[in-house]
């Protein structure tokens, strides 16, 4: 269809070609060159609220959909975007058409659409397509003409493209891709069914969008870490061609896919946020919520868990009241369901981890994404952020830096009804090894985090970490010992470096503070390894109890080891009382700490009133 810009109407049709099963009544006046017979047969064929019948050949429409400015990675042009919102209901309507001035704007826009020399953009075609979709049935004859003609101009200039390189330009972002080779594809191939070639297109899109489900996520449905920042625009394309599946009756996934759907969205719940973001999502400023009521209304059995997850949502203040006893009906039923699902979730695959306490929405969590050259935390306190970026780490042996690689591993996963636990572990080619540890428990409002190294040779090592805060966040330091507070309205986070002396009297090579917005921690340490672990504690009965934390001395067959062998610390706030062990050099021995005796390579216990100790963690 080259050159078809400067073609009357009654030609362009009739130098369409169409499939031998196209529309016998459709085909018959394009070939005619009849614009008013084709356009009023166009208009029964258009998807609409209402099912299929045999004398109209109607396809059903999916009630509710994403907007598109808001979930493309680059919105439309800003007139399509006014359109767009004007066509969803938010200007007048006069017997269910468009008002003169939308029929006016819309042609306006064709018109400058039609003529312009540069492509039209992917977002631009997205809209068009969207327009017709879902308004097209409501437009005048003439308008509606004009519109599809202008979309299947696009349409054809855009797939014509994708001819040499369908599978997608590596430069672009992940949903750059499943937008452009997966759904603008499989769009127009639904559209303009009737055309030749549009299912070899649609197949194309298919492909693409099935690749990129199984590709980009674990077998348990879990988005492979570089999706964070941009995930809401990749699974916002999948919701989309999900909801175009329904609208025209095509087949998208099989129970396969079906199923591993079901489960990314399962997975994509447990990295939401109160704020109504997502874990790491610096790039996606759209609601999440939207997006998941947007996939629960999708049909078949692998979006119920959408549903699950915000069936008990506060209904919007302008919903009515009968809406809103339907909500709370359906919360008393399924908020069981998902109680028995787990909270949190890891992946080695992904280099993803979700640690969460429950499914609360003001719960505390800790997103792990360690496929970088530094660990990337997300941590969240009752519902608020806390930490957010990169896990920094800097080692020195004897004066010489240790470069860090881009490699971490996953080497110790755990969950149990205490807290999860993630410990990562990175070698180097000169020697030596770190491990980073990260404990939330499931009840206590308290976490560790940790930085385990071994293994150097030589007779210094200089330790140096840093987490980035929330900007939230006011902090303060302890002027008496080395406590840091950090608050966040009514929630006051404390964090106890353990690795150090409690009280500031004892002066210390290493030291624990604010700089830059950072939570910075140094420690320098004689020998072959060191043990850095900080407790954070927020609950809200504690906040202002008093704090005692100190160094334990650790022995093996009646002799005391050096802190690079095995270290052993307890911090007591209140009635948390713990016990922070670590085993720096392997020994077959049995070692004892306070009264506490393991092989265990990692203890993390409570300390009951009889000053025994109940085991919280245990790593062999």
């Amino acid at each position: 269809m080259d050159g078809v810009a400067n073609l009357s109407d009654t030609a362009f049709l009739q130098s369409i070609q169409w499939r031998k099963s196209a529309d016998t009544d459709l085909a018959r006046a394009a070939r005619k060159g009849d614009v008013s017979a084709f356009t009023a047969r166009l208009l029964q064929c258009l998807p609409t609220g209402s099912p299929p019948t045999k004398s109209t050949k109607k396809r059903p429409a999916t009630q509710g959909g994403l907007s598109t400015a808001e979930y493309l990675p680059a919105p439309p042009v800003k007139p399509l975007r006014e359109l767009l919102h004007t066509s969803n209901g938010h200007s007048a309507r006069k017997n269910g058409k468009s008002t003169a001035v939308e029929a006016a704007s819309l042609a306006e826009l064709l018109n400058s659409v039609a003529q312009k020399n540069n492509k039209t953009s992917p977002a631009d075609l997205h809209a068009l397509t969207e327009l017709i979709a879902r308004n097209g049935a409501s437009l005048e004859q003439a308008t509606l003409f004009s519109l599809w003609r202008t979309t299947l101009a696009a349409a054809c200039e855009f797939t014509a493209g994708l001819t040499t390189n369908h599978e997608g330009d590596p430069a672009q972002t992940a949903d750059e891709q499943l937008l452009q080779a997966g759904e603008l594809p499989w769009r127009v191939g639904l559209l303009f069914a009737d055309v030749k070639g549009s299912t070899k297109v649609r197949r194309r899109g298919r492909k693409v969008i099935r690749r990129e489900l199984e590709d980009r996520t674990d077998g348990d449905g879990t988005p492979h870490a570089t999706l964070l920042p941009r995930l809401g625009y990749w699974l916002a394309a999948l919701v989309r061609s999900g909801q175009w599946a329904n609208r025209f009756q095509a087949t998208l996934w099989d129970d396969d896919l079906s199923m591993l759907f079901n489960d990314l969205l399962e997975q994509a719940i447990r990295l939401y946020r109160p704020s109504d973001s997502w874990a790491m999502s610096n790039g996606f400023s759209a609601s999440p919520r939207s997006l998941f009521r947007a996939a629960s209304q999708l049909a078949g059995s692998e979006f119920k868990i959408a549903d699950l997850a915000f069936a008990w949502d506060q209904a919007p203040s302008n919903t009515r009241k009968r809406k809103t006893k339907s909500k709370k009906s359906a919360s008393a039923s399924t908020k069981p369901r998902l109680k028995k699902l787990a909270p949190s979730s890891q992946s080695d695959w992904a280099n993803l981890a979700c640690l969460r306490s429950d499914w609360e929405t003001e719960c505390d969590s800790i997103v792990v994404d360690h496929n970088g050259q530094f660990p990337q935390i997300d941590m969240t306190v009752l519902g608020r952020a806390l930490i957010n970026g990169n896990w920094d780490l800097k080692i020195q042996v004897d004066g010489k830096p240790v470069s860090v690689k881009r490699q971490w591993t996953a080497i110790c996963w755990n969950t149990d009804e205490d807290g999860d636990y993630i410990e990562l572990q990175q070698t180097f080619a000169s020697g030596g090894r770190v491990e980073r540890q990260i404990w939330l428990s499931r009840s206590t409002h308290s976490a560790m985090f940790a930085d385990s190294l071994t293994g150097f040779s030589g007779k210094q090592i200089e330790y140096s970490s840093r987490l980035p805060l929330s900007d939230a966040l006011d902090t303060q330091s302890d002027s008496g010992d080395r406590e840091t507070r950090l608050k966040d309205g009514p929630i006051l986070t404390r964090v106890f470096p353990l690795f150090l002396p409690q009280d500031r009297v004892h002066g210390t090579p290493g030291g624990c503070g604010i700089f830059g917005g950072d939570l910075v921690l140094k420690h320098v340490a004689a020998g072959q390894g060191l043990y850095a672990p900080i407790v954070l504690d927020w609950h809200p009965d504690r906040r202002r109890k008093p704090v005692q934390w100190r160094k334990l001395t650790v022995t093996e067959d009646g002799r005391i080891l050096p802190g690079d062998v095995s270290a052993g610390y307890r911090v007591r706030l209140g009635e948390q009382h713990l016990l922070a062990y670590r085993k720096l050099q392997k020994s077959d021995l049995p070692q004892t700490v306070l009264g506490f005796q393991t092989f265990d390579e990692t203890v993390l216990g409570q300390f009951d009133k009889n000053g025994d100790v109940t085991p919280l963690l245990l790593v062999e």
